[in-house]
């Protein structure tokens, strides 16, 4: 199963942004504070499916660095730029994409080994190609 993870860590972000005290990361002694206000209106995900990444991010957090992880939290649950992050944090914009790239795979990763189906599905799972099709199908 293939899941835009980027609008996946969207959802979880202002999920993330929004509750105070149910995450298992420590995110504000890595400095990352919520900075979504204009995103008000758009749908985060359960609880379940964010406790589930949370989960994820828990123990991407004990292999990969610390930056990683800030980069991560400044990204989604800040909601800062690529460009923002990098000036801030004085390190190469590709630095950043790299980071998030590989930060995404591997959560994606982690909720596939675990064999977690989010709520958030029906609306985030890519379609699958079939061999010789023309159009990408949906299969679930």
């Amino acid at each position: 199963m293939r899941r835009d993870m980027q609008e996946v860590l969207e959802r979880w972000g202002r999920w993330a942004a929004s509750e105070e005290y149910c995450s298992l990361v420590d995110w504000p002694a890595m400095s990352v504070t919520p900075g979504r206000k204009s995103e008000v209106g758009k749908p985060g995900c359960s609880d379940e499916d964010g406790l589930a990444i949370d989960t994820c991010v828990a123990h991407m957090s004990m292999v990969r660095d610390v930056d990683d992880i800030l980069i991560l939290g400044q990204r989604f649950i800040g909601g800062h730029t690529t460009r923002f992050i990098a000036e801030a944090m004085d390190i190469p914009r590709m630095q950043v994409r790299a980071s998030l790239n590989a930060s995404e795979s591997f959560l994606n990763g982690c909720l596939v080994m675990q064999g977690i189906r989010l709520d958030m599905d029906p609306v985030v799972v890519l379609p699958e190609p079939l061999a010789g099709a023309q159009k990408p199908v949906l299969i679930f």
